[in-house]
């Protein structure tokens, strides 16, 4: 999920939920990771990667759904496991 210069997505190579922000330049883009979501017994946390994500409130606003979202799917897995 992409909103303006923000995106939630599946990395493979950290194996892992991660928020990256875009940039544009004259050669394309590129994009550097502000958050990290690491899963544990409880749900997910967030870990954020230097202070770049508190200075964008798009970064904020994509973060906290994506929070949201990874603990929902979470819950449901739970339940899920509960019934077998």
């Amino acid at each position: 999920m992409r909103f303006r210069n923000i995106e939630f997505r599946w990395s493979k190579g950290n194996n892992k939920y991660e928020l990256v922000r875009w940039y544009s330049h004259n050669s394309g883009e590129s994009c550097c990771v502000v958050a990290f979501f690491d899963r544990n017994k409880e749900g997910y946390d967030m870990r954020t990667i230097g202070d770049s994500f508190f200075d964008d409130k798009d970064a904020w606003v994509v973060g906290k759904f994506a929070l949201g979202f990874l603990n929902e799917i979470f819950e449901i897995e739970r339940q899920e496991e509960e019934l077998k």
